[in-house]
């Protein structure tokens, strides 16, 4: 049995009827499955009584309908500020209190109530749900034996609740900084204290309704892991939930672990969701061979919508206590990082060491950008000592620059200016103080014209040995005419380079009694780049594939000019590969131009599958052919002697779903040796499992083995290993070993590393371990960012779909 209750009429007299065929009596009894009403029959001088107020309850509650022997009858969709009731059998009081008895339950908007009984008092509209009682609402179901409520103020109690968040409004603690060297990796993404929309359960002493959006829990018990598994629970002495504000505070609370207390705090408050909200993050605890116990209490501040920071006390049992900040903002028009760290009074140097970032990117308008990146810091050991982060203690030139930025499409400006700070006291760079390029291009019917200038100023370091300064001019204007059809191209190109110095400082040139020259040349260049496209079908079993075929030839022809007398202050000679194969000049920079009466030839071809247009092989094998001796040469460089390059060869092969293989190889037919060569291999059949191997070559400069792997130990267990050996320097460059389990509902990770710096012999050692509690919370200090980079195709066993479940 179903009636609807207006909102507007409940409690509120309107124009009284009497129903057709109605009986009057204390109460109206109606069966859910009768289509009749059973009266108890009133004496005839109640009559006039009691039928002012039955059809004042009549009209209240609208007809009440009887439904048939059949049970499944449908339900009218509830409208906004109705309430509908129904259950086995109702009964409706004539002082305006309806019962509903067996399977009741009422729904009004949003919010559904269950219950063995209910009784609904319509002129308070309070409901008082007796035996199995259920609350639920948008991501929350309540249960209980019985509660009280008051459906349109939604302010009631239940005792001894049982509740599920479906959309859980709990703190997400797990927090990563950002990739800066006083800490051990991190993204800038969101270190606030935030939600994820996962399931939860718990339970209470007591359940306070306090209004249409808030709830207050008392000896409040959360956990995310399934029922019957109580492995970690978080308790409050007193939890608050604010659904207006979406926050959420919690008073006394601490964390449990399989029964153990291992974090309180007296007062914390989060965001529902993902919204930012001031207040402390977990800490963080880690051991290193160079700092010792580390302990960070990082504290965030959510400043406005487009600002905010973080600052964290940081305590080093080796060093003492650091103090690091970082100030973030975004706007439409420009964004920024600032980052600082400062150790008053190192414990091992007596020094006060600090590291600072600044990043600023702005636009202006009109086409003009700009902004500025500056890092600086105390001395030249501090990475080495300080992070366990590989891509900083291979840091040796910080960079100071600001740059100014002007594009319309045809002409693009470039303002720089630009210092380094040096580390290990010999890789010292030019100042551009300051460097303008100006480049613009048009494009014809039959032609393309480019223009390419650039003057800079170039000045030295104070601290690196005397050596030539000055002022560098650099114009090269050309025209191309390209000339393209569906099976082949010819693109024509006809340029001058002009270069201009004025040269101050110490000009001798090394290891000579000569000088560099305030002078000038202007070199013609003439190019020609062409290609071929062919392509068939064919099958393999039943599978269809494109095939192409697809020769390249580039001819250069640049005139020989003397530049032995005019210096090198940003210019090195380019790594031949198949980027720079079809390159005008073999000279990055522009100090020097190469003289040039040679041919480039290269032949692709690829395999892609029809079905998926998936890219299944690719190989390229190329050389290039020269017709004259090469002249111009870099201080030191021995000119070539042979009339070919390198043999240059690449594969790429993605022939089965799961193996990914990549390979490179240079080989000089000169002196028949290997001169450079690359190959790895991936394995990653599912989430979880990935096996990772390279082998890396560069005559004379380079040769490391690089292995890294996730494997399933069992069906919880990971194995993490990553192994970076230096054959040329017999030294492990990078070791990682480390486990991890997964039970579900929480993930816990050990894992050991040693790094050998760059501008240090002596190796840094790094221990983390992190509890990950179901997206609740993350303790200890995170080595994600660690295993992201060092192994490849790296998995959390959290995201990682198993039989607990896809993820938290």
């Amino acid at each position: 049995m179903k009636i609807r209750i207006s909102k507007d009429l409940r409690g509120i007299p309107r124009y009284p009827y009497i129903a057709k065929n109605a009986f009057l009596c204390d109460f109206i009894t109606i069966n859910k499955h009768s289509r009749t009403q059973t009266p108890r029959f009133q004496p005839m001088q109640k009559l006039l009584a009691h039928a002012l107020l039955f059809a004042l309850v009549w009209a209240a509650t609208g007809e009440a309908r009887a439904t048939d022997n059949n049970t499944g009858s449908s339900t009218p969709a509830n409208q906004t500020g109705t309430t509908t009731v129904d259950a086995q059998r109702l009964e409706i009081l004539l002082d305006r209190k309806l019962r509903a008895i067996g399977d009741a339950e009422i729904h009004q908007d949003d919010m559904a109530i269950f219950g063995d009984q209910i009784n609904y008092d319509t002129l308070n509209d309070e409901v008082h749900v007796i035996g199995n009682a259920r609350l639920e609402q948008t991501g929350l179901v309540v249960q209980g034996q019985e509660f009280r409520l008051q459906m349109e103020d939604r302010i009631g109690e239940m005792k001894d609740p049982v509740f599920t968040m479906h959309k859980a409004a709990i703190p997400l603690q797990s927090v990563e900084v950002t990739e800066i060297p006083g800490f051990s990796g991190g993204q800038i993404a969101d270190r606030s204290s935030t939600l994820k929309s996962f399931g939860g359960r718990g339970d209470a002493k007591e359940v306070i309704f306090e209004g249409p959006n808030k709830e207050r829990l008392i000896n409040a018990r959360y956990t995310t892991c399934p029922a019957g598994v109580d492995d970690w629970f978080l308790r409050a002495k007193e939890l608050e939930l604010d659904h207006q504000s979406e926050t959420g505070t919690a008073r006394h609370a601490s964390i449990e672990f399989k029964g153990i207390p291992i974090l309180y705090t007296p007062w914390i408050d989060f965001p529902f969701e993902s919204q930012r909200k001031s207040g402390f993050l977990s800490p963080s605890l880690g051991n290193t061979t160079r700092t010792g116990t580390e302990l960070s209490v990082p504290y965030y501040w959510n400043i406005s919508p487009n600002m905010d920071a973080t600052i964290t006390p940081r305590y080093l049992s080796k060093l003492g206590l650091q103090t690091a900040g970082e100030f973030r903002y975004l706007n439409e028009k420009y964004s920024g990082i600032d980052a600082i760290e400062y150790l008053p009074n190192d414990q091992q140097t007596s020094q006060n060491r600090y590291y600072a970032k600044l990043l600023h990117k702005q636009t202006f308008g009109n086409g003009w950008s700009g902004g500025f990146d500056f890092e600086k810091v105390s001395d030249d050991n501090y990475f080495s000592d300080l992070t366990t982060s590989i891509t900083a203690t291979s840091r040796v030139n910080l960079p100071q620059s600001a740059n100014l930025h002007y594009d319309d499409g045809v002409w693009h400006f470039t303002g720089i200016t630009e210092q380094f700070q040096t580390l290990d006291s010999k890789s010292y760079v030019y100042k551009r103080l300051p460097q303008l390029s100006l480049t613009g291009n048009k494009d014809w019917d039959v032609a393309t014209g480019n223009i390419y200038g650039q003057w800079t100023r170039f000045d030295q370091d104070s601290d690196a040995p005397p050596t030539v300064t000055g002022n560098r001019f650099t114009a090269y204007p050309s025209i191309s005419m390209p000339i393209t059809r569906p099976f082949f191209y010819v693109t024509p190109k006809l340029g001058f380079h002009y270069t201009k110095y004025d040269l101050g400082g110490n000009t001798v040139i090394p290891g000579t009694t000569e000088n560099y020259q305030s002078d000038s040349l202007g070199i013609p260049t003439f190019s020609v780049d062409s290609g071929l496209m062919f392509d068939r079908n064919f099958r393999v079993m039943r599978n269809a594939y494109t095939q192409t075929l697809e020769p390249r030839l580039y001819y250069v022809y640049i005139p020989y000019q003397d530049q032995s007398q005019l210096p090198v202050f940003d210019t090195a000679k380019a790594d031949l590969n198949l980027g720079t194969l079809f390159s005008e000049n073999q000279f990055s920079g522009n100090d020097r131009v190469n003289n040039a009466n040679q041919l480039s030839l290269a032949v692709t071809s690829r395999l892609i599958d029809e079905k998926t247009g998936v890219q299944r092989l690719a190989a390229t094998i190329g050389q290039r052919f020269y017709f004259t001796d090469e002249k111009v040469t870099l201080p030191g460089d021995t000119p070539r002697s042979s009339n070919s390059s390198e043999i240059i060869t690449a594969l790429t092969a993605r022939l089965l779903t799961n193996w990914n293989i990549d390979a490179a190889w240079q080989y000089d037919t000169d002196s028949a040796r290997t001169t450079k060569s690359n190959i790895g291999g991936r394995y990653n059949p599912e989430p979880g499992k990935v096996l990772n191997l390279s082998y890396r070559y560069t005559e004379d400069s380079l040769e490391q083995l690089d292995f890294s792997s996730e494997w399933p130990l069992s069906s919880r267990w990971y194995g993490l290993a990553r192994w970076n050996y230096s054959v040329r320097d017999s030294k492990l460059v990078e070791g990682i070993a480390g486990a991890e389990y997964n039970a579900g509902c929480w993930q816990a990770r050990a894992v050991f590393q040693r790094i050998s710096p760059a501008i240090d012999e002596n190796p840094n050692y790094a221990f983390f371990m992190q509890l990950e509690l179901g997206g609740l919370a993350s303790i200890g200090t995170s080595p994600l960012s660690l295993l992201k980079r060092s192994i490849t195709g790296y998995s959390s066993s959290s995201l990682i779909p198993t039989a607990f479940g896809s993820g938290n």
